[in-house]
């Protein structure tokens, strides 16, 4: 039997509880956001989201590779 719009909304609540997400929000003028869908957009992300997260994760990344480097 489908969902309704209800359940499909309150699953969706429970989810993101469970996953501890919260909104962010930042200040960006207009050419940022421009810019920010453009990249996205050329990156192949659906979701400009899903881009800004990769480019942290890909920071993040760097950074480990760069303080191992360091301690060695």
């Amino acid at each position: 039997m489908a969902m309704t719009p209800a359940e499909r909304k309150r699953r969706q609540r429970e989810r993101l509880k469970s996953l501890d997400v919260r909104l962010v929000q930042m200040e960006l003028a207009a050419s940022e956001r421009q810019t920010i869908a453009e990249m996205a957009e050329l990156r192949g992300f659906e979701d400009q989201t899903e881009y800004l997260l990769s480019l942290v994760y890909k920071d993040r990344d760097m950074s480990q590779k760069e303080l191992n480097h360091d301690a060695n």
